[in-house]
């Protein structure tokens, strides 16, 4: 392989919609995204609105020892928005990243209920 042959990466990456799963409970909703190449320090989640906006950025590396002299194959970054249909509590978010899988628990605001006392009179 030629150093000609090598192409120098574009300054724009390509951007792909993560494949995602959403789930429900009574306390929470749970989204599981695929940012495979994602590393914690890329991620950057935005809640704001009752819009929830995922960006990673995809970051291969080579093994310990290796030197890349060219490559093919290029992991996008990844970016997508969901739209929050239950009231979220912005004090309780936790994510977490395991294998390329990206679990983001939105825990819900429980109602307040009060009981209002009836009096004679």
């Amino acid at each position: 392989m030629t150093t000609q042959a090598m192409q120098k990466p574009s300054a724009e990456r390509v951007k792909a919609r993560p494949r995602t799963d959403v789930f429900e409970t009574d306390e929470a909703l749970i989204l599981v995204a695929d940012v495979p190449g994602a590393d914690l320090d890329s991620i950057e989640l935005a809640l704001e609105d009752d819009v929830l906006t995922l960006r990673a950025r995809s970051v291969v590396t080579a093994p310990e020892g290796w030197q890349p002299v060219g490559s093919e194959f290029e992991l996008p970054d990844y970016e997508r928005s969901f739209r929050l249909a239950a009231d979220i509590d912005r004090e309780a978010l936790a994510a977490t990243l395991q294998n390329g899988r990206l679990r983001v628990v939105l825990k819900k605001r429980q109602p307040q209920t009060s009981r209002i006392e009836v009096r004679v009179g």
